[in-house]
């Protein structure tokens, strides 16, 4: 049946992931708020995002609740399952984020609002791994180092597939599609390297 869980944000979450844990074997349900609440991804595979009403009930998460629909990956009977949910919060994360790629080595600006210490990101309008790059192995740009979590593979480091980490969000300085295809669609989910806001609100940016 439906079921209405509560998540404990406090806001509406962005970015939530389910995975079943006994009663049978089952894949990272990814829910985004880009794509809408018919729309899943797996973060155990590589596939575009695909129309999946029951997953999450068709319902939008609130600042209280998120819905599972009656998909295996997500609500089967009589199993267990843990979720994790993501919100935005000013200075601190961008989970809602999502960006069309211009094809270009000049490529596209993404804007978070803050110097990002983790970026994560997913082409979704076609094949394509989960890629994953961090200031804890690249120190400084270009970022060079990734890895792939769908993937059991050990660290790549790639001249194909840099970027860089700016005061305020990322750029591209590549033309791979796996993230940065011309008019291709991608979700990211970024945190920053200095979660600080000043008391007007304002996310502090500078180095």
């Amino acid at each position: 049946m439906d079921w209405v869980l509560g998540h404990g944000l406090g806001s509406v979450p962005k970015m939530i992931i389910v995975k079943r844990l006994s009663g049978g074997t089952g894949e990272w349900g990814v829910y985004h708020a880009s794509l809408g609440n018919t729309k899943a991804l797996y973060l155990n595979g590589n596939s575009a995002s695909s129309t999946e009403t029951a997953f999450w009930n068709s319902t939008s998460p609130t600042s209280s609740v998120f819905s599972v629909g009656t998909a295996n990956d997500t609500n089967g009977s009589g199993s267990t399952y843990i979720a994790y949910a993501f919100a935005d919060v000013q200075g601190y994360s961008k989970v809602s984020g999502s960006y069309t790629g211009n094809g270009n080595a000049d490529g596209s600006f993404i804007y978070t609002g803050f110097k990002p210490a983790l970026i994560l990101i997913k082409q979704t309008n076609a094949t394509g791994s989960w890629y994953m790059w961090d200031n804890k192995r690249d120190t400084f740009n270009p970022y060079q180092r990734y890895i792939s979590p769908n993937n059991a593979n050990a660290e790549y480091t790639s001249s194909e597939r840099w970027l860089d980490s700016l005061s305020n969000g990322f750029k591209w300085r590549n033309t791979e599609t796996a993230m940065n295809g011309s008019g291709s669609s991608y979700i990211f989910m970024a945190f920053a390297e200095a979660p600080l806001v000043g008391s007007n609100n304002i996310p502090c940016t500078a180095r």
